[in-house]
């Protein structure tokens, strides 16, 4: 938890400073912000709240296409910066009451009022947003570096376009890799994943499962992308682990792609002064989140 002392002279001129008297205001804030507005809204506020006492900074900025990027970029990191000004306001605020119901709500609460409002009269916002994409595919992804290089961004095994790590279907057989077991003992390594027809490649990278000549995407054998439904007469056995059931239906589409991506955004306020406080960095904390990707 930061602690931020706004520390007030009479020399900054301000109503709440008696003469001669040195007034020391104690901010305690978690640092993770919550976020109202998105690409639709005109514009975004990131906030920290708190209660004894009722308090909240608060960081009003357009939504554009620039800023947009702070909350979903397509690189990593993502840095920008942008002045505090008429459409960028920074304020700390007291309330006579909880601030929650305040700061987002269409209809504000009308129990709660606004008690102190102190505005930036200028400074500079700084972020850096940095994400984690992840296919929730059962195989860490660090395990996904196919090359060992170091680099998750050139290992593709079906060659799609998309990385295994952010490959939910790593050798495009149209079997999710989670459900071809790639960690059967579940302890995080890879050593034990299926391999159903002992040809050392584990089932979540190899295009024909059971070895009988017809690769796994083709034996669907009622065409609807599911391969987990499909048995020839007689057998309990799914086709594309079934040896013995062979018989081709070609099926080339693919299903989708979807992956997870954790996003990191920080919110730093540089050269600012709000009346009780001037300050060269306020480090107004992150906002996080995760949205579902898919390619």
């Amino acid at each position: 938890m930061r602690k931020l002392f706004f520390i007030c002279f009479i020399s900054l001129l301000i109503a709440s400073c008696d003469d001669g008297d040195i007034i020391t205001i104690e901010l305690e804030f978690d640092q993770e912000l919550s976020l109202c507005g998105d690409t639709e809204s005109d514009n975004y506020v990131v906030y920290d709240i708190k209660t004894d006492p009722n308090e909240s900074l608060t960081l009003l900025f357009p939504s554009n296409s620039s800023n947009d990027k702070i909350f979903n970029p397509s690189t990593t990191p993502y840095t920008s910066e942008f002045n505090i000004s008429s459409s960028v306001r920074f304020n700390y605020r007291t309330y006579n009451g909880d601030p929650s119901g305040l700061i987002c709500e269409e209809i504000p609460d009308s129990d709660v009022s606004i008690t102190q409002d102190y505005e930036a009269s200028g400074g500079t916002v700084m972020t850096e947003t940095t994400f984690v994409d992840d296919d929730e595919d059962g195989i860490p992804s660090e395990l996904e570096d196919i090359n060992g290089n170091g680099d998750l961004e050139d290992d593709d095994t079906d060659g799609d376009g998309i990385p295994n790590y952010k490959d939910n279907d790593d050798d495009n057989d149209n079997v999710p890799t989670l459900n071809e077991n790639p960690d059967d003992n579940g302890d995080g390594l890879i050593d034990d994943a299926q391999d159903t027809d002992g040809d050392t490649i584990p089932d979540y990278l190899d295009t024909d499962d059971d070895n009988d000549g017809t690769i796994t995407r083709y034996e669907d054998e009622n065409l609807n992308q599911n391969l987990q439904d499909d048995f020839a007469d007689g057998s309990t056995i799914k086709r594309y682990l079934d040896a013995a059931a062979n018989d081709v239906f070609v099926n080339d589409n693919l299903n989708s792609n979807v992956f997870k991506r954790s996003i990191t955004a920080k919110f730093d306020i540089m050269n600012t002064d709000l009346g009780v406080l001037n300050s060269d960095l306020i480090e107004l904390g992150t906002y996080s989140t995760t949205l579902t990707i898919e390619d």
